[in-house]
């Protein structure tokens, strides 16, 4: 089986430790991954990043999903959180300062926080024929069996109880798991996604490209770096005059959104662009289009606890929409939380997403028995 090492998004103080004691592979299928670990300090803890990288069925070069798992290195036991990423999205935290990323968040406060990196993350940008191909042929089905495998993965190492968070397309995935069989999840964290209608994938090339016709992928590659490095640098984008307010328009106005604040409302200073950018510049480039015919979701035998948050900014359809689908899983006792002035990106990287998201979710997490 071809494996390969993932980077790890630590910084620069990322070194290679045998010293980082994560949880130890039990089961042959997890003895056959390939294991890295890296440290870091963050306000003086040491946070460990533990990455199995695995192949999955059939097994062919491309066929490798990654399980990241954060954690504070001294013998961490709190809650067990594994996050599914929405679409293009990794499991790298590109962030060293806790208030800007919920993981590392939560990591800080004791919780055994997990990531999933999907099959195209093994996808490079420049991608051969051979490549796309491979990606073409990965479906709905493969996705919702990868994220499958990754609890039970989660399970075998951390022995406790798996809640599972789901961003936008992750939170579609969340939801089909507990909709085709519970897989012993505790609870659901839904950051702004609800299930699936089943409505199928739109009509499209069969691999989607990160760039977009408003921002072809080599342009949008010049534009992040160029905020990331100071958002006042010279916009590669013309019509603007610094790459920060570039960025921030473009996604306000981004029109798959819904435009007005949708995708992002870091222009109204919601978020920092900066900090935008450099979870922008985690995505990875390609994406199956039939990935997104994820089947419908319908309500579970047996309903369990959901905490839901929806970006207000896509409009009133979606927040009603983000609503339904966490009580109709989650019964009465759902919690659903209204972010007034978010987009979609916001609900991971608000300025103010300590409080309004990361202590809930802690909170949350506590209630639930962890």
């Amino acid at each position: 089986m071809t494996r390969r090492l993932l980077s790890t998004v630590l910084g620069a103080s990322a070194v290679l430790l045998a010293a980082c004691q994560g949880p130890r592979p039990g089961t042959p299928a997890q003895q056959e991954c390939t294991h890295f670990s890296a440290e870091r300090q963050v306000q003086g803890r040491a946070i460990c990043e533990d990455i199995w990288t695995c192949g999955r069925p059939p097994f062919k070069s491309r066929d490798l999903v990654a399980a990241r798992r954060v954690a504070i290195c001294d013998a961490a036991s709190g809650p067990v959180l594994l996050f599914l990423p929405g679409m293009h999205m990794t499991g790298a935290i590109p962030e060293t300062s806790p208030s800007n990323d919920l993981r590392l968040d939560l990591a800080m406060a004791g919780v055994r926080t997990w990531s999933l990196d999907y099959r195209t993350h093994a996808i490079p940008p420049i991608a051969t024929q051979s490549d796309l191909a491979e990606v073409a042929r990965w479906n709905a089905d493969t996705f919702l069996g990868d994220a499958r495998w990754a609890v039970s993965f989660v399970r075998g190492l951390d022995a406790a109880p798996v809640h599972v968070a789901g961003f936008s397309y992750g939170a579609a995935l969340a939801y089909a798991l507990v909709a085709e069989r519970n897989h012993g999840i505790a609870s659901l964290v839904i950051l702004d996604g609800a299930p699936s209608a089943g409505r199928g994938a739109p009509e499209g090339p069969a691999v989607m490209d990160v760039g977009t016709t408003e921002l072809p992928y080599e342009e949008r590659e010049r534009l992040l770096r160029a905020v990331i490095a100071d958002p006042g640098n010279p916009s590669p984008v013309r019509g603007y005059g610094e790459a920060g307010q570039a960025l921030a328009d473009m996604l306000f106005a981004s029109p798959r959104f819904g435009g007005n604040g949708g995708l992002s409302a870091a222009r109204n200073g919601v978020s920092n662009i900066q900090v935008v950018a450099r979870l922008l510049a985690t995505y990875d480039r390609w994406w199956p289009r039939a990935a997104l015919d994820v089947p419908a979701s319908e309500a579970p035998a047996q309903q369990l606890p959901v905490l839901a948050f929806s970006s207000a900014n896509i409009g009133p359809a979606w927040v009603e929409r983000v609503g339904t689908g966490a009580r109709t899983f989650g019964g009465a006792g759902a919690r659903v939380v209204d972010l007034p002035g978010y987009g979609n990106l916001d609900v991971l990287v608000a300025r103010d997403g300590a409080r309004r998201v990361h202590e809930p979710v802690r909170q949350w997490l506590v209630q639930q028995g962890g």
